[in-house]
C-alpha cells in the first residue's frame, strides 16, 4: 500500500502491517498487528536486516532444542527438579522459549510478505505510471 502522507519527510512511504504482541487480559499477550511506514528506497535494506534476524531466530532455535534434551548433571533429586524445569522453559510449549521464537520467526515471516508485497506493489504503480508519461510513438 501506498501513502504519501505515512509520516516524517514529504515524500511517499510504503505502509505495511506487522504481526505484534501486545499486552492481552489478565496476565497474557495478544498477536496483534500494527501498521508500519517505509521509505520505498530503505524498503529492500528493512527486509534484508529482518531476515538476518530471522537467522538469528533460527540459530537460538537450534540451541533451545538442545537445552530442552539435556540431561541431569547430577543423580540428586534437586539436579532432576531443575532439569526438567530448564527443560520445559525452553521447550515448544506455550511459554517456553522454543514456541515464543517459532511464533517470532512466523511474524517476521509474514512481515517481511508484507514489506515484499507493499513494495512490488509501489514498483508497479511507479512503472505504469513511467509508461504513462511515455510519448505516444
Amino acid at each position: 500500500m501506498l501513502d504519501a502522507g505515512g509520516g516524517g519527510g514529504g515524500g511517499a512511504k510504503l505502509g505495511f502491517v506487522a504481526d505484534t504482541v501486545a499486552r492481552g487480559p489478565g496476565a497474557g499477550y495478544v498477536s496483534t498487528q500494527t501498521k508500519f511506514f517505509v521509505d520505498p528506497q530503505e524498503a529492500q535494506r528493512l527486509i534484508d536486516g529482518l531476515k538476518q534476524a530471522l537467522e538469528k531466530l533460527l540459530e537460538t532455535k537450534r540451541v533451545s532444542d538442545r537445552i530442552a534434551v539435556s540431561g541431569s548433571p547430577g543423580k540428586d533429586v534437586y539436579s532432576g527438579a531443575a532439569t526438567l524445569t530448564i527443560r520445559k522453559s525452553a521447550g515448544d510449549e506455550p511459554g517456553g522459549y522454543g514456541w515464543a521464537n517459532l511464533e517470532a520467526q512466523k511474524a517476521l515471516e509474514n512481515t517481511i510478505a508484507n514489506i515484499q508485497k507493499a513494495l512490488d506493489e509501489y514498483k508497479n504503480t511507479d512503472s505504469a505510471a513511467a509508461d504513462a508519461l511515455k510519448p505516444k510513438e
